[in-house]
């Protein structure tokens, strides 16, 4: 038998077809597997950023005086309203009094008071109003002090309205808000009064029987900036002294590239939720991609 030293012309047109094939599909399939890798890659990095965005954002709110959440306008005309039960869009400011968690934490103040007969000051067992005052000062970067701060009585009534949130840059002047200015009294136990014309006397506190507050040093504020796609968080101002959170001295970068801010509450417990669009992978020839988080806040 002759021995053969070539392919015949059917087993060419035969590899050919197979390699035609295997071409076509087999670089679809790389090019799917490519935009699959890519996909995941990119989605993974747009959900990570959206729980650290929501969990940070939930940290934030668990110290919150409950009955002082508001939404706000962006832009003018300001105006504002309690987030409990507000369904409206177009309020991309979340703001809050937050009550000063560390130093409750270690201590520097109970929490607890009683009105002294003096009427003046108001006694505060196991608070050390000099390690508040420290505190205060380093936790802030606009050299806040105790004189700063306010409390609020827990259980005493409040409105949209007497917090600080639109007064036009004016400072409480007496205590018919919620917030009630104070700095430290006479004693290191004791909270003084840090208004012009009223005094711990103009308030019904029964004598003598304790009862319970909240100090507050700073208001915070979530900022949805919907122009440059970004979510920022500010602290270190008063709203009891006229302060906006314009006139914050923390400003800090949450999360960018946010396609939207959503808030709600119903009976104190807020639900938030930051969604991110993902552009890039338009590139992959694919709709852009949505990702959400949300989280419950009691």
């Amino acid at each position: 038998m002759k021995n053969r030293n070539a392919f015949t012309m059917i087993e060419l047109i035969f590899v050919i077809v197979v390699m035609g094939i295997l071409g076509k599909f087999g670089t679809e399939f790389l090019a799917q597997a490519y935009r699959s890798f890519i996909s995941t890659q990119v989605q993974n990095k747009f959900q990570n950023q959206s729980s650290t965005a929501v969990e940070f954002i939930s940290k934030q709110l668990q110290y919150r005086i409950k009955s002082s959440v508001i939404v706000k306008e962006l832009t003018a005309p300001v105006t504002f309203e309690l987030l409990e039960g507000f369904q409206s869009t177009g309020y991309d400011v979340l703001e809050w009094i937050s009550y000063n968690a560390e130093g409750l934490r270690d201590q520097s103040w109970s929490g607890i008071y009683s009105k002294e007969l003096s009427n003046t000051e108001l006694y505060s067992p196991e608070t050390d109003t000099t390690k508040v005052n420290t505190l205060i000062s380093t936790l802030s970067n606009t050299n806040a002090t105790l004189n700063d701060a306010a409390i609020f009585f827990i259980g005493s009534d409040s409105s949209k309205d007497s917090w600080g949130w639109d007064n036009g840059g004016v400072a409480f002047t007496d205590f018919s808000n919620s917030m009630k200015p104070i700095k430290a009294g006479s004693s290191v136990k004791e909270f003084a009064d840090d208004v012009a014309t009223d005094d711990f006397s103009v308030l019904d506190l029964n004598n003598n029987q304790y009862n319970s507050y909240q100090l507050s040093w700073t208001a915070s504020a979530i900022v949805f900036d919907q122009a440059n796609q970004q979510l920022w968080f500010y602290s270190d101002y008063q709203p009891w002294e006229g302060e906006s959170y314009t006139d914050a001295g923390i400003k800090e970068l949450i999360m960018e590239e946010v396609s939207d801010f959503k808030k709600k509450q119903s009976k104190s417990i807020i639900t938030i939720k930051v969604c991110s669009i993902n552009e890039k992978l338009k590139d992959l020839e694919e709709a852009a991609f949505l990702t959400c988080k949300e989280k419950t806040i009691l």
